[in-house]
């Protein structure tokens, strides 16, 4: 009985581990960036100088924000942007994670293996609260202004 047990626990932890592996190797890069309006080949720091547009007025430039995925936590929990802004979430942690939203249907990201990066170009208003769909206790939300 006693080899019974450890033989369906062994292949347990084999399972687990090829489960867990398995999942690593099938994202890749190309399906794992996504924007609504457009494409993000580097990351940058969010830009604070406006375009000026040659009349007395200025427009604001888009800005591309960072929310690194680290320690099983969204880092920031809160992001303030502006519509037409971009954020980027970057899988910082050894675990897999995904981008869920709990109130806008198209904002649904694949799931990350470390590494690997996920964006959104907000293009509406509103406040809109996401979560991880691998691990539900991880959630945040960005505010669109």
């Amino acid at each position: 009985m006693k080899k019974v047990i450890v033989i369906l626990v062994i292949l347990g932890i084999i399972f687990g581990i090829y489960y867990f592996t398995k999942s690593y190797k099938t994202g890749n890069q190309s399906s794992i960036t996504q924007t609504s309006t457009t494409t993000n080949t580097q990351v940058q720091t969010p830009a604070t100088t406006p375009t000026n547009t040659g009349a007395n007025t200025t427009v604001p430039t888009k800005k591309i924000y960072n929310v690194s995925i680290i320690n099983f936590s969204f880092n920031p929990a809160t992001l303030n942007i502006n519509k037409g802004d971009t954020v980027v979430w970057t899988n910082n942690d050894s675990a897999p994670h995904t981008i869920k939203s709990d109130n806008l249907s198209n904002l649904s990201g694949p799931t990350m293996s470390k590494g690997q990066i996920y964006s959104f170009t907000f293009n509406d208003t509103g406040t809109f609260n996401y979560h991880c769909a691998i691990h539900p206790m991880m959630k945040a939300n960005i505010i669109v202004k």
